[in-house]
């Protein structure tokens, strides 16, 4: 399968390395930023804004994983396939280890985590039985990539310490919401999860540590699943995590609360010294270019309802007092409460729930490069060039 890629616009194009091959984004072909004077999100040649709103979350993660955007038909095979999955997950020993580990006072990153190191055999049965049987890739990396994002929802529910039901749903959005424990399976709920499934998925290329952690870890040689719980292990309040954060402190406002007390809080956040205002700002861009479009989707499918009323004051105020602008976590975190989510730790899990398929896709291409990525000597170049705290 193949498709027109076109480079995004960009203040500078990607360089190659030491005579080596060019790549689309800077040191990856699968996504990428770019900043001044375009501020974007790519993925695949296309930018991700043009993505959300406008394909399913099985239809991402193929086109992020082999690079074109499937038929309808694929793409339901693909939800097919990981609802019989996640419908074979009660009872698997993954979630049995991420119980223990949950009870031993870990926490729910960590928990969910442990899953993918426990026996996913019978899981990749079942993703290699349907695979076959609808016509899908059966290579290991496609069924074990399966299986990862399949596992993911309820893993973290297991975490949570929430019983052995099944999370199944015809869509990896219905699966979502099923594990968050929403009640609404209407249409707006189903598109709203999907695009905020959709914007989390992939776009950073390397740099945002949830990726490039599995990157590092599989260029030692360890195996796709150890990959992705290295990747959920570099999660935390500085990265996914601040979705927890502003969810909580939305919840702590109140759906109720007047345009005078939401400015309040915002002003508390923005007065206090050494506290955050979490969902806002981002180390890279002067805006997250996802929330605006994001925001104006919700508003054309009627997904409305009070805390996206405080995301709305929320912002207003932000922007007037310090010119700080929403971030993806900000407006997962009100879209959350309006499905009647209120475990505040969900708003870590649905952006996990997404991240898998950039974890995969990057721990695949990185898989088959030299263990630092370029020969030695180029690797001892490199090394002279890299500024003191960088990394």
């Amino acid at each position: 399968m193949t498709q027109t890629v076109s480079a995004p616009p960009s203040e500078a194009a990607p360089q190659s390395l030491f005579g080596g091959s060019r790549t689309l984004y800077r040191g990856t072909d699968i996504d990428g930023a770019t900043i001044e004077p375009n501020e974007g999100l790519w993925v695949r040649g296309s930018n991700l804004n043009e993505l959300i709103g406008h394909i399913d979350f099985a239809s991402a993660l193929w086109r992020v994983w082999l690079g074109g955007t499937p038929a309808p038909a694929v793409a339901q095979a693909v939800d097919a396939a990981l609802d019989a999955v996640a419908e074979s997950m009660p009872g698997q020993p993954c979630l049995a280890a991420v119980r223990a580990v949950a009870a031993s006072g870990a926490g729910m990153v960590q928990a969910a985590a442990c899953g993918f190191l426990a026996d996913l055999s019978a899981l990749e049965r079942v993703a290699r039985a349907e695979a076959a049987a609808r016509g899908l890739p059966d290579g290991d990396d496609f069924i074990q990539g399966l299986v990862g994002i399949a596992a993911a929802p309820a893993m973290l529910a297991a975490a949570m310490g929430q019983g052995d039901a099944i999370v199944g749903g015809a869509s990896h959005a219905e699966r979502a919401l099923a594990a968050m424990g929403s009640a609404r399976r209407d249409t707006a709920a189903r598109r709203a999860v999907d695009a905020l499934l959709v914007a989390w998925h992939a776009g950073f290329g390397y740099i945002t540590p949830t990726v490039l952690v599995p990157r590092t870890a599989i260029g030692t040689g360890v195996t796709l699943p150890q990959a992705l719980a290295a990747g959920f292990m570099a999660s935390g309040p500085k990265h996914v995590g601040a979705a927890e954060e502003a969810l909580a402190w939305l919840k702590s406002i109140g759906p109720d609360a007047s345009d005078e007390a939401v400015f309040a809080a915002v002003d508390l956040a923005l007065d206090s010294p050494g506290q955050l205002l979490f969902g806002f700002g981002h180390p890279l861009f002067v805006e997250d270019p996802r929330p605006p479009h994001i925001r104006a989707l919700f508003a054309e499918w009627g997904f409305e309802g009070p805390h996206i009323r405080l995301f709305d004051l929320a912002c207003r105020r932000a922007l007037e007092r310090k010119g700080l602008r929403p971030n993806i976590d900000f407006i997962t975190a009100a879209a959350l409460l309006d499905l009647g989510v209120s475990e505040p730790r969900w708003g870590v899990g649905l952006g996990l729930c997404a991240r898998v398929a950039a974890m995969v896709a990057h721990a695949i291409e990185r898989r088959d490069r030299p263990a630092f990525g370029v020969s030695s000597k180029a690797a001892r170049k490199l090394l002279a060039t890299v500024p003191v705290g960088w990394l």
